[in-house]
């Protein structure tokens, strides 16, 4: 038996407002969608977040049932669970999935399916709110009664340490034994395959970059080839070749030639049809925004060479004497000041969950734009 898992496809996002970045990510689902039909794979797993909203555009939702059906013309199923950024508000609408459920797409968010032998168990995001009114392994329990003898799945898009480590979900308490391979979507960066009670765990990451991150840096994007053969479990992990290049410098005041030189190389290296997004990070003192696209420009690092500049800086400023760091507030400090407001636990932890949710949008057109197609939101 041969399957890929893929999962956080985040299929049409405008990162940074930009069409080609949506279409960025509509390119890498088709590249590994083109490898599951090359090695003729019994089916594809998918765990959560193929949507990037809740409610994509018309046009993301024929990408959407292209994928679907270029994998159904090769009698190829695609079995999907519904993540944090698809699943629907469940009070006034429902996931864009089930759109897409008449053209081929399997939607397990909640208990257990047969298909040729093999047993898939699958359960759609739970917010931590959800999560106290509810036992997780209580649920996976259930499913395994459900399970023949056959090769038993899991698909899961949850929070779960080390990864999130604000989470109250661990792996090794949360899963019962009695699966064969446990697959988790949600955590952006891949990783490399382990066992949990017997079970090979699998966290195939994103398949592009949806915001800056240090530990993504030093992560490529793909998708994992798993190859099944009496049990047991032989999974490769697949690079993705049509992703969009990212260029990450530290910029540094004191030796600004240093991160010009080290960006002109980066670009001189890149074999990429596709021009890459820079990311700048560091500290600035004296100069500012403006002076630093003025800087690139001047050295003839523009739109020719690049599709994008993104600058994750901060600002240190002199105030009577006394350096004040401006920076954003750490999520941890966020929290506790809401608990701190806000009485109500489950109110207090949708209101975390949602700030979480639009830090991660990094253009206030598109901040405004889910706030308008998500009122339940607010």
């Amino acid at each position: 038996m041969k399957f890929i898992h893929i999962s956080d496809t985040h299929l049409g996002y405008h990162q940074y407002g930009l069409k080609e970045r949506a279409e960025d990510f509509f390119d890498v689902f088709m590249e590994a969608v083109e490898f599951a039909i090359s090695k003729k794979v019994d089916f594809v797993l998918h765990t959560g977040d193929f949507f990037h909203s809740s409610r994509p555009s018309n046009q993301v939702i024929l990408q959407g049932m292209e994928v679907v059906r270029k994998l159904k013309d090769a009698n190829i199923p695609i079995f999907v669970i519904s993540g944090n950024h698809d699943r629907g508000s469940q009070i006034r609408d429902v996931s864009p999935l089930q759109i897409l459920q008449p053209v081929g797409l399997q939607v397990v968010d909640k208990g257990t399916i047969e298909h040729e032998g093999v047993f898939i168990g699958g359960l759609k995001y739970i917010s931590k709110a959800g999560l106290k009114r509810i036992s997780l392994r209580e649920i996976l329990e259930e499913y395994l009664k459900h399970m023949g003898n056959g090769f038993r799945i899991l698909m899961l898009h949850q929070e779960f340490q080390p990864f999130f480590p604000d989470s109250s979900l661990n792996l090794n308490t949360e899963i019962p034994e009695g699966f064969n391979y446990i697959g988790i979507g949600h955590y952006h960066v891949a990783q490399a395959p382990f066992t949990i009670n017997d079970a090979t765990v699998i966290y195939p990451g994103s398949t592009e970059f949806t915001a800056y991150s240090e530990k993504e840096e030093k992560q490529v994007k793909g998708f994992f080839f798993v190859d099944v053969t009496d049990k047991s479990v032989n999974a490769e992990f697949i690079k993705l070749r049509t992703g969009r290049p990212f260029i990450y410098a530290t910029f540094d005041e004191e030796n600004i030639q240093s991160t010009i030189n080290h960006i002109k190389e980066k670009i001189c290296q890149l074999e990429s049809e596709k021009k890459p997004v820079l990311i700048i990070k560091g500290k600035i003192k004296d100069l500012s925004h403006k002076d630093i696209y003025k800087l690139l420009e001047k050295e003839d690092i523009n739109e020719d060479k690049l599709l994008h500049v993104q600058l994750n800086l901060t600002k240190e400023v002199e105030d009577f004497a006394e350096k004040v760091k401006v920076v954003s507030l750490s999520d941890q400090y966020i929290q506790e000041e809401l608990k701190r407001f806000i009485d109500d636990p489950d109110l207090s932890s949708k209101v975390i969950e949602v700030i979480q949710h639009l830090k991660s949008i990094e253009n206030i057109d598109e901040v405004k734009k889910m706030l308008k197609e998500n009122p339940d939101i607010l």
